[in-house]
């Protein structure tokens, strides 16, 4: 049935294509087949500069289809190069697919469908199998489905999901991780609310995307279910020339804008692991933070008035919330997760901060590093014993969802597994709790590196 008003296009899909029409033209000859009737939907490409050669053929593969091609006069980048498909589209809903993604017959039906119900996650994210040379001639036959292994150790499978299929749906509350366009749709309404691709990205590989879904789910809240999956809205990645090293340098530089941008626990995994392994630990940390807000805990309030005449001096990154309920030094540095993130707070667990080797006298962690997993903990500890020359973890009994409890034998065996990197002191301190000191060993190089080495005449 049609619900179309006055026969309305309802989906938009937009693809941008730079020096690759062999594969748009295998995209476009796949879009031709789909169940969904093709006065249904329309199909923006975005020739994004480059040479033309192989693009005179393009009109022929996309016969049948409501296809618009906007060339642009020089490269852009695949930012601007959406963002321009965008500004052509028509319909109320956005399918944004690359020049490479040969589509199954029920993509766009899958996709439409799943919109059309009301109350249903804001974005859609389809599944796409890699597929290689082996693979090429049922494409290029036209075949409809490609029999593909479903691990990546296997030679196929979706790039994401590395170890086969995702268990659960716990993963979907950092879905925007997943929502790379060559397979993802989203209202028009909310891609203007959240102001469009990110052109800063230019002509640079990668994450144009990611941050794009980030700033959605940001937009529509971070505790929110904003992203649904959904394996039968499928597509697959031809094969086409790579430059693998060119890459990776355009990735790391993007990764590095966007950290800078956002100095919060979401960015903060990305690209040090696999995609998966981010985003349990972006769903882990973004839960311990409600935990902690919601309990009103991790409260650094008591360890500022009784733990900062203990401490080397006044240069200190406390961890924990409440910070704007005192008056704390200009030189102090906070993770206040109650308070909105700024230049002097940011939303982290510490992987790796934007703060300087040896500019803090210490760090303190009020409860919070109660949640941290082992890895992360151990990493936390290294990074702070960088920043800062001890280490104060404050345990004040409160009861958290944290899943390391505080007792005396954790607490001494947790000291004596730190003693090979750290001295280590455990004390009760009054209006405070339970705090483990720790301080960095420093070889004979690190310490004449920071002016601490001995330099005087031994003696005989």
């Amino acid at each position: 049935m049609d619900h179309r008003p006055d026969g309305a296009i309802e989906l938009s899909v937009v693809v941008p294509t730079y020096e690759d029409a062999q594969c748009l033209e295998l995209t476009l000859r796949s879009l031709a087949r789909q169940s969904l009737a093709a006065e249904r939907f329309e199909v923006i490409v975005v020739r994004d500069g480059g040479e033309a050669d192989g693009y005179a053929d393009i009109p022929d593969a996309g016969k049948g289809l409501n296809l618009h091609l906007v060339e642009l006069s020089e490269q852009r980048g695949r930012a601007a190069a959406r963002n321009e498909g965008v500004r052509h589209a028509t319909a109320g809903l956005l399918l944004f697919l690359d020049a490479d993604s040969y589509a199954t017959p029920r993509l766009l039906e899958r996709h439409l469908a799943h919109h059309r119900v009301a109350g249903r996650p804001a974005v859609l994210i389809g599944r796409r199998d890699e597929i290689g040379l082996e693979h090429i001639e049922a494409a290029l036959t036209g075949q409809e489905t490609i029999p593909t292994p479903r691990r990546r150790a296997d030679g196929g499978g979706d790039l994401r999901f590395p170890a086969g299929d995702p268990a659960g749906e716990e993963w979907l509350q950092a879905g925007w991780l997943f929502s790379f366009t060559h397979n993802v749709s989203v209202s028009r309404a909310l891609f203007d609310e959240v102001g469009g691709f990110d052109e800063r990205f230019g002509l640079r590989w990668g994450l144009e995307d990611i941050e794009l879904f980030y700033r959605v789910h940001r937009h529509l809240g971070l505790t929110e279910r904003n992203f649904a999956y959904d394996d039968q809205a499928a597509a697959y990645h031809l094969p086409h020339h790579r430059n693998i090293d060119r890459n990776w340098g355009d990735f790391a530089a993007n990764r590095n804008l966007v950290a800078d941008t956002y100095r919060v626990v979401e960015w903060e995994f990305f690209g040090m692991l696999e995609v998966y392994d981010s985003a349990e630990r972006i769903v882990h940390y973004r839960s311990a933070v409600a935990d902690c807000v919601r309990r009103s805990a991790c409260r650094i309030g008591p360890a500022v008035e009784h733990l900062s005449s203990r401490l080397p001096g006044p240069r200190v990154l406390w961890v924990g919330t409440g910070s704007d309920q005192m008056a704390l030094p200009a030189e102090t540095l906070t993770f206040d997760y109650a308070a909105p993130p700024s230049q002097t707070n940011f939303h982290l667990v510490g992987m790796d901060p934007p703060i300087a080797p040896g500019s803090l006298d210490a760090v303190v962690s009020v409860e919070f590093w109660r949640y941290l997993r082992w890895d992360d903990l151990c990493q936390f500890l290294n990074v702070a014993g960088r920043l800062a020359d001890e280490i104060h973890l404050v345990s004040t009994g409160e009861t958290l969802a944290a899943p390391f409890t505080p007792s005396p034998a954790n607490l001494g065996y947790l000291r004596r597994v730190l003693r090979v990197a750290f001295e280590t002191e455990l004390a009760e301190v009054d209006g405070v709790g339970t705090v483990l000191t720790l301080r960095p060993h420093r070889a004979p190089a690190q310490l004449a590196q920071a002016g601490m080495a001995d330099t005087s005449t031994p003696t005989a």
